[in-house]
Formats: structure tokens, sequence, C-alpha cells
């Protein structure tokens, strides 16, 4: 009877333990989304937009539209990308014209050109990061 005690108490210990880890990172979880996701007055003070952009793209005799959203990690960033337009804008249509039409061509090509901008607008910036980029505007002749 001793020995069953013992075997009990220990698995009564490593669900306490076990449903103390679970609790734990369950909470850790939700603390990390609650933190992620902003409202929409937060996402207009941390973004900016940019001007409609006309391109040539590395195919020949074709030309994207584009426009963009860009979401900035803090107020900091967002004061030094207004400052920096010009930049910004050079980075885009560098980014933009090194893709050919059949490269731009559906969702992929629109998450590709997203991506690739994220990377290369980071760059640009020295205080911050670019949380993402959406693109607004998107024609493609």
């Amino acid at each position: 009877m001793g020995k069953l005690k013992k075997i009990i108490g220990v698995v009564i210990i490593a669900i306490v333990i076990g449903g103390g880890a679970a609790f734990y990172f369950l909470q850790k979880d939700v603390k990390a989304e609650e933190e992620t996701s902003l409202s929409a007055e937060e996402l207009a003070e941390l973004s900016i937009d940019t001007d409609i952009i006309t391109t040539n793209l590395a195919s020949s005799g074709n030309f994207g539209i584009v426009q963009f959203n860009i979401l900035l990690s803090d107020k900091d960033t967002k004061e030094e990308a207004e400052k920096r337009t010009a930049e910004v804008r050079a980075a885009i249509i560098a980014t933009v014209a090194s893709f050919t039409k059949e490269e731009l061509i559906g969702e992929s090509g629109i998450t590709m050109i997203e991506e690739e901008l994220v990377k290369r607008l980071t760059e640009v910036f020295e205080k911050g990061t670019v949380e993402r980029v959406l693109v607004t505007e998107f024609k493609l002749q």
C-alpha cells in the first residue's frame, strides 16, 4: 500500500507541474498576441502611404504602377521615414524594377514584392524596423 501512495503522489505532482507549465505557456502566447495586434488608430500612427509610383519592369516593354502602405516599428521610425521619402521612393523603384512582369503576376508575386520591400526598406532606416509592407495599388502593363 505504501508503494501505491508514492506512485499516486508522484502522478499528482506531475499533473500539477504539467498543468502549471501549460498555463504559463498559454498565458505567454495570449500576451504575445495582445501585444502584436494593433488598433486601427495605432496602425494609422505607425504607418505611411507612398505616392503612386510608375516604373519600368525588368521585362522589356513592361511597366508597373504601384502604391504601398508601410507599417513601421515606432513613431521615431515613422518620422525618419517621412524625412527620407526620396530614399524610400528610390528603394521601391529599384525593387519593383528588378522584377519581370511574369514574376509579379498573381498573389505570389505580390507577396514576393512585399517581402523584398520589407528587407530593402529596413536597410534604409537607422532607427527601428519595417514591420510589414502592403500593396495598396498594383497595375502591370
